[in-house]
C-alpha cells in the first residue's frame, strides 16, 4: 500500500494522536529504562497537544500526571538521585557471580578477554535499592597505577550515570590509592563512554587514561 494513501484521509491532528501512539509503543521496546522514560515522556507531550486540539481533558490530565512522574525520575537519574551505593566486592560475592554469569555474553562484547576476575583486582559493585546494576573491576600494575579490568552496566541502566557515579561522585583514586586509571577499548561505544568519562587517549593501542586531576 502506498504510504501516501494510507494517511491521505487523515488530518493533521489525527496525525499527532497516531504519532503519540507510536512513540509509546517504541518505548516498549527500550532495554534502558531511561530511554524508556524519555520516550514515554516526548509521547506524553504529542498526547497532551493532541488531547487539548480535541478538547479531551482526561488525555491532556492523565499525560500531565505521567509527564511530571517521568520527568521526577528522569531528573532523579540524571542527579543521582535515590538509592545508588558504591561497594567494595569479595570476588566470591553471590550477586558479584550472579551478575558476570547474566550477562557474560554481553560483557564479552565490550571487553572480550574478560573471564574472571584475578585474587588481586579490586572490584566495586553499583547498586540502585538492592539491584547490582553495574561492576567495574581494576587490576594494578607495578608502578601504582590501575588498569580497568571491567567496566559493565547492565542494559536496563546503561547510560553514563553509573560512570560518572563511580569516576566523578565517588573518590576512586582515594579508594585504590593510585593517581592513574588505564582502560583498552575493544569497542567504539566503549571508546565514546571513556571520552565521556574524561579518559584521555594515549596514542596506544587504543588505551586511554584517567589521571587524579586533584593531585
Amino acid at each position: 500500500m502506498d504510504p501516501e494513501s494510507l494517511f491521505a484521509g487523515l488530518s493533521y491532528i489525527e496525525l499527532i494522536g497516531y504519532a503519540g501512539s507510536l512513540i509509546i509503543a517504541i518505548s516498549m521496546l527500550m532495554t534502558s529504562i531511561l530511554k524508556m522514560r524519555w520516550f514515554i515522556l516526548v509521547g506524553n507531550i504529542t498526547f497532551i497537544v493532541y488531547g487539548s486540539f480535541i478538547g479531551a481533558y482526561p488525555i491532556i490530565v492523565l499525560n500531565a500526571f505521567n509527564l511530571a512522574v517521568n520527568a521526577w525520575f528522569i531528573w532523579q537519574a540524571y542527579k543521582l538521585q535515590g538509592n545508588y551505593a558504591v561497594l567494595s566486592a569479595h570476588l566470591n560475592a553471590p550477586m558479584l557471580d550472579r551478575f558476570l554469569v547474566y550477562y557474560i555474553n554481553d560483557i564479552q562484547k565490550y571487553f572480550p578477554s574478560f573471564r574472571s576476575f584475578d585474587n588481586e583486582d579490586v572490584v566495586f559493585l553499583i547498586v540502585k535499592g538492592t539491584a547490582v546494576i553495574s561492576v567495574t573491576g581494576f587490576s594494578p600494575n607495578k608502578d601504582g597505577s590501575y588498569n580497568v579490568v571491567l567496566d559493565y552496566v547492565a542494559r536496563t541502566h546503561r547510560n553514563l550515570k553509573p560512570g560518572k557515579l563511580l569516576f566523578e561522585r565517588e573518590n576512586v583514586f582515594e579508594r585504590l590509592n593510585t593517581d592513574a586509571l588505564y582502560a583498552r577499548s575493544y569497542h567504539k561505544k566503549h571508546s565514546r563512554y571513556l571520552r565521556k568519562m574524561k579518559f584521555d587517549a594515549t596514542g596506544h593501542d587504543d588505551v586511554f587514561v584517567l589521571r587524579n586531576r586533584a593531585c
